[in-house]
C-alpha cells in the first residue's frame, strides 16, 4: 500500500485558532497521515500544547540554513514589513527535506475531503512538486525582465503544495541562488508583500525542480473558498459543480467575514477545543485564556 503524504503547515502561537481548526479538520475526516509543524519563529508556547493532544511533531531541519538564505536573498530588498520576521514564511522550504511524500498546507486552511481522495491526489510518482491552483498576480512583475518567465511560468499558488518522496538538499537550493540568481529574482519579482510564492515559480521556471499539476484529471475541484455555489454533505465534506473541494483556505477580508465562514471555521475551532479539554484539562484552561483574553 502506498504511503500517504506526510502533512506539513508553517505555524506559531500567532495563528494557534487556525492550527486547532486544521487539525481539528484532519482528525474529523479520519486522516491517517503523519503530522508535522515547522515554527515560523520561536513563539510556540502554546503551539508546542496542541501539538501534543493532536500528535503532531515539531519539524526543524536546516532552519538555520534557511534562516541564512533568506538573509542573503532578501537583506538588501525586504519584501515585506516587519523585516526580518516576515523570512519567517521561507522556513515551509524545510519540508522538502523530508525523506518521503510530503504536503504543505497553510495553516489557515481546513480538510473538506475523504483522506483516500486527498492522499491520492497529493502523492507524486515523479520527482518534483506539486500544485492544485495558480494565481499571476503574486510572482513576477509585468516587466521586460520578466517576460521569458512569465511566458513559461505555471504561476503556481505557494499555500498548498506537494513533494514526492525524493528528498531535497537545502544545499541545492543555496547552490541555486548564487549572486546571478539573486539579482535575476529581485529584477522579476512581485512586490507589495509577496515573500516566497515568488521564490517558488522561480524554481520551477528556471529549472531548478518540475512542477505538476495535481488536477489536471479533475478527480477534484480547484475551490478552496467558500462561494455560493459551495454545498456541505452530511460528513462534513463540500463538493462544487459536482466534484469534491479537498479543502477551504481562509484568504482575505471578505472570507473572514462571511457567515459561511463563521460556521464551517468556528464549528472546527470549538471541535478542536472540545478535544483539548478533553486530552489535556490544563491545557485547555491555559490555551482558552490566550485565545480569547487577547
Amino acid at each position: 500500500m502506498t504511503e500517504p503524504p506526510a502533512i506539513f503547515l508553517l505555524a506559531n502561537d500567532r495563528v494557534l485558532a487556525n492550527v486547532i481548526q486544521l487539525l481539528y479538520s484532519l482528525r474529523a475526516h479520519g486522516f491517517p497521515n503523519k503530522l508535522f509543524y515547522v515554527q515560523f519563529n520561536e513563539e510556540i508556547h502554546f503551539l508546542n500544547k496542541v501539538s501534543e493532544v493532536f500528535g503532531i511533531e515539531k519539524y526543524d531541519v536546516d532552519l538555520a540554513r534557511i534562516d541564512a538564505l533568506g538573509r542573503r536573498i532578501y537583506d538588501e530588498d525586504p519584501p515585506a514589513k516587519p523585516y526580518p520576521y516576515c523570512l519567517g514564511k521561507l522556513r515551509k522550504l524545510s519540508f522538502l527535506t523530508f525523506d518521503g511524500p510530503a504536503v504543505y498546507l497553510d495553516a489557515d486552511c481546513i480538510v473538506t475531503a475523504a483522506p483516500e481522495l486527498f492522499s491520492g491526489i497529493f502523492s507524486m510518482a515523479r520527482p518534483g512538486l506539486g500544485y492544485i491552483n495558480t494565481s499571476p498576480d503574486g510572482v513576477y512583475e509585468d516587466a521586460p525582465a520578466a517576460a521569458a518567465l512569465r511566458a513559461r511560468s505555471t504561476f503556481l499558488t505557494s499555500g498548498m503544495i506537494a513533494k514526492s518522496a525524493n528528498p531535497f538538499d537545502i544545499s541545492e537550493l543555496e547552490r541555486f541562488f548564487d549572486d546571478a540568481a539573486v539579482r535575476l529574482f529581485h529584477q522579476v519579482r512581485r512586490r507589495g508583500g509577496y515573500v516566497d510564492q515568488p521564490l517558488w515559480n522561480l524554481l520551477v521556471d528556471c529549472g531548478f525542480c518540475s512542477a505538476v499539476d495535481l488536477l489536471a484529471d479533475r478527480r477534484a475541484s480547484r475551490v478552496t473558498s467558500v462561494t455560493g455555489d459551495l454545498t456541505l454533505q452530511p460528513d462534513g465534506s463540500a463538493a462544487v459543480g459536482g466534484l469534491p473541494v479537498l479543502l477551504l483556505h481562509l484568504a482575505g477580508p471578505a472570507l473572514k467575514a462571511s457567515p459561511r465562514y463563521r460556521y464551517l471555521f468556528d464549528g472546527m475551532l470549538l471541535g478542536g477545543l472540545r478535544d483539548i479539554a478533553a486530552g489535556d484539562p490544563a491545557a485547555f484552561a491555559e490555551i482558552n485564556r490566550f485565545l480569547f483574553t487577547r
